[in-house]
């Protein structure tokens, strides 16, 4: 009888790191609108994969995320072109990279959008400056 209670954890504890490996979380980029009430936050975003996301028009104080798995060794590059302003004057684009040499299991980048900049947020870390609107 312990034989077999043996056998049946070991078993489990196997199929359980099994599970962890492949049961990766999606990484996630993701866009919020603070750029004061009644505007309007332009997102459009292509991959090198040739996934290209529609435009998506972010009103203020929402968000508009993109998820994705890695694939293996394959390096994935999104690249976003954001617009804001009452004639769309203001823009800037943001390169999001995930190579791969080891899997990056539920990345987050949170770009919020507002009237002097977009800030960046890196897994719940503080926020700091990444680029000014051109």
């Amino acid at each position: 009888m312990n034989h077999l209670i043996i056998f049946m954890l070991v078993i489990v504890i196997c199929l359980g790191l099994n599970e962890s490996k492949s049961g990766c979380f999606p990484n996630t980029v993701e866009f919020k609108n603070q750029l004061g009430p009644g505007s309007i936050l332009k997102v459009n975003c292509t991959s090198n994969t040739n996934e290209n996301k529609d435009i998506r028009d972010v009103k203020f104080n929402e968000k508009y995320q993109i998820s994705f798995n890695e694939a293996g060794k394959e390096r994935i590059v999104w690249r976003c072109h954001l617009r804001q302003g009452k004639k769309m004057e203001h823009f800037q684009e943001v390169w999001r990279l995930y190579v791969t040499a080891r899997a990056k299991c539920g990345q987050m980048r949170s770009y919020t959008a507002k009237l002097d900049g977009i800030y960046l947020v890196t897994n719940n870390q503080p926020m700091k400056p990444k680029l000014p609107w051109k």
